[in-house]
């Protein structure tokens, strides 16, 4: 059998019980939410330092490097405390996820991107990708995945 093109569509349900369930080692991040919206991944919450400080982040994802790697950048945040800003969150948010994924076969994170190797990825769990990723695409509800 040859396949010649695969098309892989993840449902949002699917991604945000991933997401929580990482998440959810992070013992500082409460009330965890998830949506896909066109062209952007949603995570928000509340941050606990003592006290609960609400927070968004808005992810876009891209085909890099000949569709050998795909990136998931940060390219939004806005946090409910006055006095905080933007860049010092963005800071921290990648700081601990480059601390939480450091050591993971096939994800690295740098500056505001987290590099994903899909043919890493998935040899893990027993499929080989010996083919380029093509196109990538948020939409409502849903990530698109075309091979």
């Amino acid at each position: 059998m040859i396949i010649q093109a695969l098309k892989v569509v993840l449902e949002e349900a699917e991604l945000a019980a991933k997401v929580q369930d990482g998440l959810s080692a992070v013992k500082q991040l409460k009330d965890v939410t998830f949506g896909l919206v066109p062209g952007a991944v949603k995570v928000g919450g509340k941050f606990q330092v003592g006290f609960a400080i609400p927070f968004e982040t808005q992810w876009t994802v891209e085909v890099l490097e000949q569709g050998r790697r795909l990136g998931v950048r940060l390219a939004h945040v806005s946090v409910g405390l006055i006095g905080m800003s933007a860049a010092m969150v963005t800071s921290q948010v990648m700081g601990a996820l480059a601390q939480k994924l450091q050591g993971v076969p096939g994800v690295a994170v740098e500056n505001d991107v987290i590099l994903l190797d899909p043919a890493v990825l998935l040899a893990a769990k027993g499929v080989r990708l010996d083919a380029p990723v093509k196109r990538i695409g948020v939409l409502q509800g849903r990530v698109e995945l075309e091979v």
